[in-house]
């Protein structure tokens, strides 16, 4: 598995208009940018967190959020 990236080349990636996005596999969720790469659990919640991050897909259900993206 390749090396995760950093919350700053991450934010860097949604500025451009990448996703942040749940992937789910046999080991348990993981998080990605994409395009980008994989992110830490950590490095995920922190740009949820972020004010100018909304919730791209609920997903299959309602009310679970599987991608966020920057605000524009």
């Amino acid at each position: 598995m390749s090396k995760p990236i950093g919350l700053r080349k991450s934010i860097s990636y949604l500025e451009r208009g990448s996703r942040l996005m749940i992937m789910n596999a046999t080991d348990g969720k993981h998080f990605y940018i994409v395009p980008g790469g994989r992110v830490e659990h950590d490095t995920a919640q922190k740009i949820i967190d972020r004010e100018d991050v909304i919730v791209f897909d609920d997903g299959l259900f309602p009310g679970s959020p599987q991608s966020w993206k920057i605000s524009r």
